[in-house]
């Protein structure tokens, strides 16, 4: 079982007003400075892996030449030419014969570098299309890491206002200078650590509403006229995507095969090439929020890690978090991205950035329980939703995707038709 953060978690008035708030503070603008430096680095991985794509692009556009039959047409001829003009210039038969073998050795040559080429630019082009997905793997990642640090630039900034204030409140507390009764106003005190909680996890809806059914249901055939009435105004809303019978987009996103083949038929219909567009769209969708679900920590951490069971679900997530900015992201398969595994310190670092204090923490992972600290850990794209999203409209989705967006423009172009179909209650 997780331990209950009231009982783990030292209150707000048990810190000392010194040493307490000063730990604090210093925890988190230490972290606001490696996570600071971490974006710095991965920018610099980023030009680092667009210099190397710079590069890599002329050599694969020169191997590229080398099969053009027009280059290496041009390239025998040449061979051809030298040979006239040695002929010409030849006094005798040995010099003949050494331009006819030096003409054939070029030939030879160049028939060589014909058969080699094929193989040679399949590995150009394999080299120049890792790099590329290297580059906007890591261009996302240094947008990631960027926006956590100036997140963590910010916490440090209100802690120290917070314990200023806190400060504050002792000092006027011990001339008898608060006021009192029933209209004084909220403490300095709760308001600094109103300041120091965590700022990251964005609080759901007290009430999620549900979408009235009527403006989700498709025509009686959705595959030929889903598009031929008007399309409602999407509701500011939000959907109730934890119900019992959660809209279709929910289980798209946990990746049921029969939601997939449902929505592909109500939007493409029999036309196979619509059938092929429509999939590949919404599998791009269904990648690009679990890839953002990722960057934002929204995980599902089971019971059995020693490590994770100390803390509640938003605690892990927001541990997950700081890791994160550190450079220690998850992969998507249980593990490190890259092999980075964080250490003692870096995991106390990412639990000062959680607001936690390291006091609290009974069962610190080895190097190798380290390593495995995601193995147990699912995704939870409708935590980012919820979050980010409530009320599915295609403004929410936008932002939330940032770059990635980009991948499924059809889905953007198409919306006043698909978003009543990806709102429809799913059927078990």
């Amino acid at each position: 079982m997780r331990v209950d953060d009231q009982q783990s978690q030292p209150g707000a008035d048990s810190l000392d007003p010194g040493s307490g708030w000063s730990r604090l503070v210093e925890t988190r603008c230490d972290f606001a400075e490696l996570a600071r430096r971490e974006a710095e680095a991965a920018e610099t991985r980023v030009a680092e892996t667009r210099r190397q794509l710079d590069a890599q692009l002329p050599t694969l556009i020169s191997v590229q030449t080398v099969v053009d039959p027009r280059a290496t047409r041009a390239a025998k001829e040449e061979a051809q030419n030298s040979f006239h003009k040695a002929i010409r210039r030849a006094t005798s038969r040995d010099q003949v014969e050494l331009a006819a073998a030096s003409w054939l050795a070029e030939i030879n040559r160049i028939n060589g570098s014909v058969r080699g080429a094929p193989a040679r630019v399949q590995r150009e082009r394999e080299t120049t299309d890792a790099l590329a997905g290297d580059l906007d793997r890591l261009t996302a990642i240094a947008e990631a890491s960027r926006a956590m640090a100036e997140s963590a630039v910010e916490a440090c900034r209100e802690a120290k206002q917070a314990r200023a204030a806190a400060h504050a409140e002792e000092v006027a507390g011990a001339a008898g200078d608060l006021p009192s009764g029933p209209a004084a106003p909220v403490s300095a005190r709760k308001a600094a650590h109103a300041a120091l909680a965590p700022a990251s996890i964005a609080a759901p809806p007290a009430s999620i509403a549900a979408q009235p059914a009527s403006s989700g249901a498709p025509p009686a055939s959705a595959a030929g006229s889903a598009g031929d009435a008007s399309p409602p105004e999407e509701s500011e809303l939000p959907v109730e995507l934890r119900g019992p019978k959660p809209p279709m987009i929910v289980r798209l996103l946990q990746q049921d095969r029969a939601t997939m083949s449902r929505l592909v038929d109500w939007l493409a219909g029999p036309d196979a090439e619509q059938r092929r567009r429509w999939q590949l769209c919404l599998s791009n969708f269904v990648d690009a929020v679990v890839a953002t679900a990722i960057d934002n920590g929204c995980f599902v951490f089971t019971t059995g890690n020693a490590f994770w069971d100390q803390l509640t679900m938003d605690e892990a997530r927001e541990v997950a978090r700081g890791l994160a900015a550190l450079g220690f992201r998850y992969d998507g398969m249980g593990e490190f991205a890259d092999g980075r595994v964080p250490s003692q310190r870096e995991l106390s670092m990412a639990l000062g950035q959680a607001g936690l204090l390291t006091v609290r923490v009974r069962n610190w992972p080895g190097p190798e329980e380290a390593a495995q600290l995601y193995r147990q850990v699912r995704v939870d794209p409708i935590a980012l939703l919820v979050e980010k999203a409530p009320s599915i409209s295609m403004g929410e989705l936008v932002l939330m995707l940032g770059r990635r967006a980009e991948t499924v423009a059809d889905l953007w172009n198409d919306w006043p038709r698909a978003r009543p179909l990806l709102l429809l209650p799913s059927r078990e």
